[in-house]
């Protein structure tokens, strides 16, 4: 998600130094996406406490370690050398211009090196990244992207919805439309052996009722919508 990203890099303008590069886990992405609101008030804190400390960077990679505990030592060094790379390019756009300013010079010097560090891409073109992308090999899958009717969860929220994103089962036998195919539906089909004209139960479409239709229904037989 590069809104979350952008305002992730925003936040942590704080910092001097130079970091290690390493990537973030799988798992941090997770974080970055579920706890987005979270992650953004400890790099604020940890930005304002440390902004004068002596090592501005030891000190931010310890407060942030110690704000989100389960992210990644990797991961929170791509946030200590985004914060360098951000004090160093803009320190006073950000002190003394406006939020976009701060934001607009932040993309154009660092925002790159942040995100090769993190590991963030948008592998399938579909606009969104990893962090929130549930499949960034699919680009019908992304957050809030409509459903599919293929039985995939496009939109990222855990669920496949029947009304829009449930694969639709083929039930052409099911004669007597209670969702399922069973002797009902071919005694029904029975009971029109023979027809030749304006069949009901036609399967094949060839105008009569014959075997073969009885034997596309016995391919489905069993079968539950």
């Amino acid at each position: 998600m590069n809104r979350l990203i952008s305002t992730l890099i925003v936040f942590a303008a704080v910092l001097c130094s130079t970091a290690a590069i390493a990537q973030c886990s799988d798992a941090d992405l997770v974080i970055l996406c579920e706890d987005a609101d979270a992650v953004n008030a400890v790099v604020v804190n940890c930005g304002t406490d440390c902004i004068f400390d002596g090592d501005p960077e030891a000190c931010f990679y310890s407060c942030m370690t110690a704000g989100v505990p389960e992210m990644t030592d990797g991961c929170v060094t791509c946030f200590s050398g985004q914060a360098s790379c951000a004090t160093s390019n803009c320190l006073i756009t950000c002190a003394f211009g406006s939020t976009a300013d701060c934001e607009a010079c932040i993309n154009a010097n660092c925002a790159d090196s942040f995100t090769s560090c993190a590991g963030v891409e948008d592998s399938d073109g579909d606009g969104e990244t990893n962090i929130c992308d549930c499949d960034d090999n699919n680009s019908a899958v992304y957050p809030d992207a409509p459903g599919t009717a293929e039985g995939l969860d496009n939109n990222c929220d855990g669920v496949i919805s029947a009304d829009e994103e449930l694969a639709e089962v083929a039930c052409e036998g099911d004669l007597n439309g209670d969702m399922m195919v069973t002797v009902a539906d071919i005694l029904l089909m029975l009971g029109e052996f023979g027809c030749v004209s304006a069949c009901q139960h036609d399967l094949n479409d060839d105008g009569m009722v014959t075997v073969t239709d009885i034997l596309i229904l016995l391919g489905s037989f069993g079968v539950i919508c």
